[in-house]
């Protein structure tokens, strides 16, 4: 077999497991099964950033759901979450402070930074889908074939 070829496999593999790995996420967020592509797509492109801004995340949330998340601001309306949350998520008036904030934020671990960007809850849908990228990312875990499930911190029935 040619390098080519091992490389080509190898290639093939990763793009598996991300596929994989995406398709679990969107099938726990209930997103349907058209989300899993502009998951993927979320995936790559933000592989390409090198800084985490508040334009990052909005252009992230933008991909994962472009008929719900505007790339030009974060959600402008209440948001309710299924429950899981000790506290309700974030007036909407407060996201982008919040999200200031928590990008500023010195010392966080990859689970800390996933729970405040989780309860902060900056967009209408994708929330979750893009925490786990965020998480990935942040844990140094973003290879295809590293990639984790972020922790069940809600104790969701559904992970």
């Amino acid at each position: 077999m040619s390098s080519h070829t091992h490389t080509t496999l190898d290639f093939g593999k990763e793009v598996m497991a991300l596929v994989a790995w995406a398709a679990q996420e969107c099938e726990w967020q209930q997103s349907g099964e058209l989300s899993v592509s502009r998951y993927v797509k979320a995936y790559f492109w933000l592989a390409d950033q090198s800084d985490l801004t508040s334009a990052v995340l909005r252009e992230l949330g933008h991909i994962i759901e472009p008929d719900l998340n505007p790339v030009d601001r974060f959600r402008m309306v209440s948001v309710m979450v299924g429950g899981m949350f000790e506290k309700p998520p974030a007036i909407w008036q407060e996201v982008p402070r919040l999200i200031r904030q928590l990008l500023d934020a010195d010392g966080l671990t990859p689970t800390e930074w996933f729970r405040e960007f989780e309860e902060i809850h900056p967009y209408r849908d994708g929330n979750g889908r893009a925490g786990a990228l965020l998480f990935n990312r942040l844990s140094n875990t973003y290879a295809p074939k590293d990639l984790e499930f972020p922790p069940n911190l809600w104790e969701d029935p559904r992970r």
